[in-house]
């Protein structure tokens, strides 16, 4: 009878230490998740500040201004106001050349 005691006693212990080792670790492993959550949380909001970040330097770059002083940089002009030719997606209709070739081609073709 001493000994049916004695364990019941040790398995009482021994659940009563599983049950504490199993909570300790638990709490362990909560405290863990919460620093991963919060570093992941610092993360996210750098990250989404070298987006907004980003997002600007593009809108700079894409300025007029500052397309024209890099054009300007690489040697770029204006273009002369003859030169421009507008495209407005139809097809072209069949014109007379007036460039000097054009001209000498039709003169060839006139004689």
């Amino acid at each position: 009878m001493l000994k049916k005691t004695r364990n019941l006693r040790l398995a009482a212990l021994g659940a009563l230490c599983a049950a504490a080792f199993l909570f300790a670790w638990e709490n362990v492993q909560a405290v863990r998740l919460g620093y991963s959550i919060e570093k992941l949380r610092r993360e996210i909001k750098d990250l989404e500040s070298a987006n907004t970040y980003l997002k600007k330097e593009i809108q700079v770059s894409l300025s007029p201004e500052r397309l024209e002083a890099e054009a300007a940089k690489l040697g770029m002009v204006y273009p002369e106001p003859g030169a421009v030719v507008m495209l407005d997606g139809k097809p072209a209709a069949k014109k007379e050349g007036r460039g000097w070739l054009a001209k000498l081609l039709r003169f060839n073709r006139a004689s």
